[in-house]
């Protein structure tokens, strides 16, 4: 089975061969940490370094080339635009600031973000 691993938090989540999954998402549902705000790209909160296994990674959209600038070519990916199809291992700052878990509007994302079933 691929696994992403999130070096930052030292999680590794398993998900089914042949699936792309969001790695926001799974994310969220595993509480591996990624910090984010808006989820929608627009942010730049939930920005990661793929330390491995970028060939894995979805290709990247316009918007999160333009909202990355200069970190997409040190590697750096938007979590919540980025589909995973193999093993990927992903970093963040541990400084990043997201939303406060347990507020209104975390809880709101998070519920968005988990009512699609993506195979994790």
């Amino acid at each position: 089975m691929p696994t992403i691993r999130f070096t930052t938090s030292d999680r590794e989540v398993e998900f089914a061969e042949g699936d792309d999954v969001n790695l926001l998402r799974v994310a969220i549902r595993n509480d591996c940490g990624i910090p984010f705000k808006c989820a929608s790209g627009n942010c730049g909160t939930d920005r990661v370094r793929v330390e491995a296994g970028a060939e894995n990674c979805s290709t990247p959209r316009r918007r999160e080339r333009e909202r990355l600038g200069e970190l997409f070519d040190q590697g750096y990916r938007l979590a919540c635009q980025t589909y995973v199809s193999g093993d990927v291992t992903v970093a963040w700052d541990p400084e990043q600031i997201g939303l406060d878990q347990g507020s209104k509007v975390y809880d709101k994302l998070r519920q968005v973000w988990l009512a699609k079933d993506d195979g994790v």
